[in-house]
């Protein structure tokens, strides 16, 4: 869902490659969908997370076809590398404007995005902003996080505390 903004300008979510991927292999891609209605990626991630075999591709394609919206940027992505970005990364933050919101994990790309004066949130953000805003239960956020934690998803000790705590002090 594409909300609008004071100035009549429309806010979209692009999401990167590494959220697309950890909630389609523990099956949760849909908590995107369910939040937002539609999200966007470049032609970029597109190819980062369709490359393979694998059970997710199937699921990620179908998304595609239906609310994952992938769109083209300008810019040359692979001349953003020299600040430690990934091609699905740098296209990403190409392709946003002041007033999109956007999903990264990857330190680079949030510092990138910082200076830049975008706006970002990472997954396990994304999840805690759900449940205060009443679009995701505690207890579904937590059996997300759960299984986020025994993935492949990088997430850190006192990252996975700290996010239990705040899903745990939203009230009812």
């Amino acid at each position: 869902m594409r909300k609008r903004l004071k100035a009549g300008l429309a806010m979209r979510i692009l999401v990167d490659s590494s959220t697309l991927i950890a909630l389609s292999k523990i099956g949760e891609l849909d908590i995107l969908k369910s939040l937002f209605e539609r999200v966007f990626i470049t032609t970029a991630i597109k190819k980062e997370v369709l490359i393979g075999d694998f059970p997710e591709t199937d699921v990620l394609k179908a998304a595609m076809n239906e609310w994952i919206e992938v769109m083209d940027y300008e810019g040359d992505a692979g001349e953003l590398r020299k600040y430690g970005l990934g091609l699905g990364e740098a296209s990403l933050l190409l392709a946003a404007k002041r007033e999109d919101r956007l999903v990264l994990d990857e330190t680079n790309a949030r510092r990138f995005a910082e200076s830049r004066g975008l706006r970002f949130t990472g997954l396990i953000g994304l999840l805690i902003a759900a449940v205060r805003g009443k679009k995701l239960s505690k207890e579904r956020a937590v059996e997300v996080l759960n299984r986020l934690a025994k993935s492949d998803f990088r997430i850190s000790s006192d990252l996975y505390l700290w996010a239990y705590e705040e899903i745990g002090r939203v009230f009812p």
